[in-house]
């Protein structure tokens, strides 16, 4: 998968987690720490920051590529 891809299925997992942050009212004060977010909620966070973070590993192996 392309680092393109990869930004798009980041974007698209980070706007699923903000439009329902906008209603989640247990997901809104931030604190991801306390284990109060909502099981969607957590769930989606978790989507988006793996999402995000293939995101970055393949960013860095097109500016760096391996040689052997």
């Amino acid at each position: 998968m392309s680092a393109a891809e990869l930004d798009a299925r980041a974007m698209d997992a980070y706007a699923a987690y903000m439009g329902h942050l906008y209603g989640c009212h247990p997901c809104q004060d931030g604190n991801d720490r306390d284990g109060d977010d909502c099981a969607t909620g957590a769930r989606l966070r978790a989507a988006w920051k793996t999402a995000r973070n293939a995101s970055l590993r393949a960013r860095r192996a097109a500016a760096h590529p391996v040689t052997t």
